[in-house]
């Protein structure tokens, strides 16, 4: 695995990979400066089949999202036995990153492939929310949308998997924001969002429940 030297990479390439991912689409529909901040804050790696993406222990702080290939997520302690896999589009990587935990799985790029590129973010660049040097406001927000969407969507399928969960309720008491949209406030709201659900989730992870093969695909309750 090795991070892509820019200079010997089409430039076009690589923004057409990005806008194949929801979040960098939506922020350059909003600002190309923003677009070319993200594109300049981005590590974007390649990889061969077999390479480790992540392992189960590491302590990281990057969000990942496939652009091109396949991974496959591994059971923990499975002695290599592959649980799901993630597609192009994906994200994952979601909860050791916000709760700055370790890694609960491996990943590898999946044997069937010829290369994967995949794109990671640091949440350094993300987690102040009140430094807009860099990344605006809306480009934060975006983000928190994402996170937030993404892990209520995994917990929603629990949900239908194990309606009686004892967690059904406490999901049920994170609130939602009503306010006034497009400031810090929501920004605010939507990271808080975001912790607490991810907070949830890893507890529904950890009680033993067994997930839905929809929700075992999603990587945001694997890693």
């Amino acid at each position: 695995m090795e991070q892509i030297d820019r200079s010997e990479y089409p430039l076009e390439r690589i923004q057409r990979l990005l806008s194949g991912i929801p979040f960098f689409n939506e922020v350059s529909r909003d600002s190309a400066e923003q677009f070319t901040t993200l594109h300049d804050l981005a590590e974007i790696m390649q990889a061969k089949p077999g390479d480790r993406v992540i392992s189960e222990g590491d302590s990281d702080t990057y969000l990942y999202f496939l652009l091109k290939g396949q991974l496959a997520v591994l059971a923990p302690n499975g002695a290599g036995k592959v649980l799901n896999y993630i597609s192009p589009g994906e994200v994952f990587g979601t909860l050791a990153m916000i709760r700055a935990t370790p890694r609960t799985a491996s990943i590898v790029v999946d044997e069937s492939v010829k290369e994967a590129i995949f794109v990671r973010l640091n949440y350094r660049y993300f987690n102040d929310l009140t430094d807009f040097s860099s990344l605006s406001i809306e480009t934060k927000l975006s983000f928190y949308r994402m996170l937030a969407h993404n892990i209520r969507w995994t917990l929603e399928v629990n949900k239908m998997q194990d309606p009686q969960h004892e967690l059904v309720a406490t999901m049920r008491k994170v609130p939602i924001y009503t306010g006034e949209k497009g400031g810090e406030a929501e920004l605010g709201s939507l990271a808080e969002q975001a912790h607490q659900l991810a907070d949830i989730l890893c507890l529904w992870n950890e009680s033993g429940a067994t997930p839905s093969a929809t929700t075992t695909a999603s990587n945001l309750q694997m890693t």
